[in-house]
C-alpha cells in the first residue's frame, strides 16, 4: 500500500512539473543592453545613494561598461531619489504600532546620440512594517530591512523599465 502511495506521489509530482513547464514559465534572466547602451553613466540626484551603486553593478552585468574617458555615453538620470515614512496604525495607547515607507524615482534613459529611449516617468514602491513598542530595540533594524528591500526592488524596477523600452522595436 506504501508503494502505490510512493507511485501516486511521483506521478502527481511529474505530472506538475510538466504542467509547469508547459506554461512557459522561465525564470527572469539579467537585461541585454543593446550596442548605443554599451556605455552607461548614471547620475543621481543624491550621489551618495545605495541606489546609483546598485543601478551601476546591475548594468556592469547586463553588459555595460563604466563611463568611457571620451565618446558619448548613454546617460541614465535619477533626477528625484527619495524614501519617506509615516504611521499607518496607532493603538490604544496613543503610540504607532505599524509604519508605510514609500521609495519614489523619477528616471529617464537616453542613449548615446541623445535619443530618448524611456521617456522622464515616475517609479513608486510601498511596504508596510510593523512597530513593536514593547520590543523596540529590534524594530530599526526592521525599518532597516525594509530600506534595504525597497532598494533592490527600485533596482529591479528600472532595469525591467530599461528592458522592455530596448526590447520593443
Amino acid at each position: 500500500m506504501t508503494m502505490s502511495r510512493g507511485i501516486l506521489r511521483n506521478a502527481l509530482a511529474a505530472l506538475l512539473l510538466m504542467l509547469l513547464v508547459a506554461c512557459g514559465f522561465q525564470l527572469r534572466g539579467e537585461v541585454e543592453l543593446p550596442p548605443e547602451l554599451s556605455s552607461v553613466t548614471v547620475k543621481v540626484a543624491d550621489a551618495y545613494s545605495p541606489l546609483k551603486r546598485n543601478l551601476e553593478d546591475a548594468l556592469a552585468r547586463a553588459g555595460a561598461r563604466a563611463q568611457a574617458a571620451q565618446g558619448p555615453v548613454a546617460v541614465l538620470d535619477i533626477s528625484r531619489n527619495r524614501m519617506s515614512r509615516w504611521p499607518l496604525s496607532v493603538g490604544r495607547t496613543g503610540r504607532v504600532q505599524e509604519f508605510s515607507m514609500r521609495y519614489e524615482v523619477t528616471m529617464q534613459l537616453t542613449d548615446a546620440d541623445g535619443e530618448i529611449v524611456v521617456p522622464k516617468q515616475d517609479i513608486q514602491l510601498e511596504r508596510a512594517y510593523q512597530f513593536e513598542t514593547l520590543q523596540a530595540q529590534g524594530t530599526p533594524g526592521e525599518e532597516e530591512v525594509v530600506r534595504a528591500e525597497l532598494e533592490r526592488d527600485m533596482t529591479q524596477a528600472i532595469l525591467r523599465r530599461i528592458s522592455a523600452a530596448v526590447a520593443t522595436p
